[in-house]
C-alpha cells in the first residue's frame, strides 16, 4: 500500500490520493519577545535552480510591495552539512505602512522540493534574533 503520512506535533494523518504535505510551521516564542520563525515548502517548479526561484520570488514580490530594499545573498547552512542554500535579507513596507524585516534561508533538498526558513520582524533585527534564527537552522536533523 503506497500511503504517504503527514506528521505533526499532535498526530498525523494519512494524505488523500494527489496531495503532498506543504505544511507552514510556525515557531513563536512564549513570551512574544523574540521575533517569529517559520517552516515552509515550496518546489522549484520551472525553475532550474534555488538562484533562478529565488530571483522570480524576489520579482513577485517587490511588484506587490512598497519601499523593497534587499541586502547581499549569504551562504547558509541547514545542519551539521546536511544541506547548503542562500540567505536573502530584505524589508518592506506592508499596507498598513509597517516596515517589515525578514531573512529567509532557502535549502534545496533534493532535486525539487525546497525548505525555507524564515524570520520577521517589525523593527530591525537584532544579533540575537539573527544567532536564534542562525541556532534554529544548525540545529535541524533530516527524518531518520
Amino acid at each position: 500500500m503506497d500511503k504517504q503520512l503527514c506528521r505533526f506535533s499532535e498526530g498525523e494523518i494519512t494524505l488523500p490520493k494527489g496531495y503532498c504535505e506543504r505544511t507552514l510551521n510556525t515557531l513563536v516564542d512564549t513570551r512574544s519577545v523574540l521575533p517569529p520563525i517559520t517552516i515552509s515548502r515550496d518546489k522549484l517548479g520551472n525553475h532550474n535552480n534555488v538562484e533562478e526561484y529565488i530571483a522570480s520570488q524576489i520579482g513577485l514580490l517587490q511588484k506587490q510591495m512598497k519601499n523593497w530594499k534587499q541586502g547581499p545573498h549569504e551562504a547558509a547552512l541547514l545542519g551539521d552539512n546536511y544541506a547548503s542554500g542562500v540567505m536573502i535579507t530584505y524589508d518592506f513596507m506592508r499596507p498598513d505602512n509597517v516596515r517589515l524585516y525578514q531573512k529567509q534561508a532557502i535549502f534545496t533538498l533534493d532535486m525539487e522540493n525546497l525548505l525555507i526558513f524564515s524570520i520577521s520582524k517589525a523593527s530591525l533585527l537584532t544579533a540575537e534574533d539573527i544567532q536564534h534564527f542562525r541556532d534554529t537552522l544548525k540545529s535541524f536533523q533530516p527524518c531518520s
